[in-house]
């Protein structure tokens, strides 16, 4: 089954131009925020707005629909006001998932901030698990795998796995970042260290696990421990590393979101996030 070329885009002027943005750049699969990704507050998005997404998915051929939550929330945290936003925060975006008929919500689990993993771990199952009993549905709930940088959760695939089998629900699964990846350790610009991460996931998380790829050039060397997006082919993963990737029986059948810095436009300016250029790169590679 082949894989899916899609991207992160923005849903600004309603929820529903994130499909009309990701037309425009050739995406087969789309990923947004359920609201600001710096603010709390939630948005609240119209029933009309909600059916417009449906009806243009469809009538364009849209792929897999992923939301990724906010970046604030941390089900670590220490303190309780903030945990219990965190909570909400993900419940709101499995329930915006599910009222878009999306096929799930990516989550940056959080930050021990030096406490360690295993002095967080009983706390973060139980919001898990909490989030899952407030939000039912369908939306899966993808943890992401992170740089490591700041005592994040999930630089290593074992705490991903710990948290997936303490949860023990099938809605729990894993978004697999190739930059993070890159900046923790893992080798998967060369065949061999592709091959050992692969099967590093299999053996800690479950390959039937791996929901989503968040497909993103590392612009740090092997196991700087920073989270540094590249554009495709400019990083080091680079061309070659993102080849093996794409062809990898390990993720057949999953969709590959952009979340890259975009190419600057001819004669300067900012550039825009993911465009058509990476689009066509990750394409030409499968």
């Amino acid at each position: 089954m082949a894989v899916a070329i899609g991207a992160h885009v923005s849903s600004s002027g309603g929820i529903f131009t994130a499909i009309e943005r990701a037309v425009a750049i050739e995406a087969e699969a789309v990923q947004i925020f359920p609201s600001a990704p710096q603010m709390w507050r939630p948005t609240r998005h119209k029933p009309e707005a909600v059916a417009r997404f449906r009806e243009l998915r469809e009538e364009h051929g849209i792929g897999q629909v992923w939301l990724h939550n906010i970046y604030l929330a941390n089900l670590a945290a220490e303190d309780p006001g903030q945990l219990e936003k965190s909570v909400d925060s993900v419940v709101n975006a499995l329930r915006v998932a599910d009222a878009i008929g999306a096929n799930g919500v990516v989550l940056h689990t959080g930050s021990h901030r030096g406490r360690g993993f295993g002095a967080v771990v009983e706390q973060v199952v139980e919001a898990l698990r909490c989030i899952l009993e407030a939000a039912p549905g369908e939306a899966l709930l993808a943890l992401e795998n992170t740089a490591g940088q700041g005592g994040t959760i999930g630089a290593r695939f074992q705490e991903i796995g710990a948290l997936l089998g303490a949860v023990d629900s099938p809605r729990m699964a894993l978004c697999f970042d190739t930059c993070h990846a890159f900046a923790a350790g893992y080798d998967v610009a060369r065949p061999e260290g592709l091959d050992a991460t692969v099967a590093e996931v299999e053996r800690e998380v479950g390959l039937d696990r791996l929901a989503v790829v968040h497909a993103n050039d590392a612009m740090m060397e092997l196991g700087s421990g920073r989270d540094r997006h590249e554009n495709i082919g400019d990083g080091h993963i680079g061309l070659d590393g993102f080849r093996g990737l794409l062809a990898h029986a390990a993720f057949a059948g999953r969709s590959f979101i952009l979340e890259v810095p975009g190419i600057p436009p001819e004669g300067g300016g900012k550039a825009d996030g993911p465009d058509l250029e990476n689009v066509r790169r990750l394409r030409a590679l499968r």
